[in-house]
């Protein structure tokens, strides 16, 4: 299907790949909810995380979860995977919202972390909704190589 040189002004400069670029945004911003769903719920759970001296911990909000509902993966030596798997209310429950944020199914959230780390000494307690996962970094490691002047 060709474009309509007045519905992609870029097509005769950029050619038509500029033309799907185009169309594409337009779609993107006519139907919002859409893709922003993947924003939302990576932003579903919030987190902070520290880096302490010999290790970092990374805290997140879980309200209402229970620890069976939560997995933690240490998906690299630097980057810490939480999956959160919330219950759908039962069905009467779901009538009669005005409103509905609160979401319900899987949720993942990917943490870069500052300092490589392993998943020896790891540890993770969930207190009133409070997700605390504490991981011991990894020892500097090789041998520094002195520079010798010319």
């Amino acid at each position: 299907m060709e474009e309509k040189e007045s519905a992609c002004p870029f097509g005769r400069e950029f050619g038509p790949g500029m033309c799907g670029m185009h169309r594409r945004f337009h779609e993107m911003v006519a139907a919002p909810v859409q893709w922003m769903m993947p924003v939302i719920r990576g932003a579903g759970i919030p987190v902070d995380v520290r880096d302490l001296e010999d290790e970092v911990a990374v805290v997140a909000d879980l309200p209402g979860v229970e620890s069976g509902d939560v997995a933690i993966r240490l998906i690299g030596p630097g980057t810490l995977r939480i999956t959160v798997r919330r219950k759908e209310p039962p069905e009467e429950e779901r009538e009669g919202y005005a409103v509905r944020e609160r979401l319900s199914g899987e949720m993942a959230r990917v943490v870069n972390l500052p300092a490589d780390v392993t998943e020896e000494g790891a540890t993770a307690t969930l207190t009133n909704g409070v997700l605390t996962v504490r991981l011991k970094k990894v020892p500097e490691q090789g041998v520094e190589i002195p520079i010798r002047e010319g």
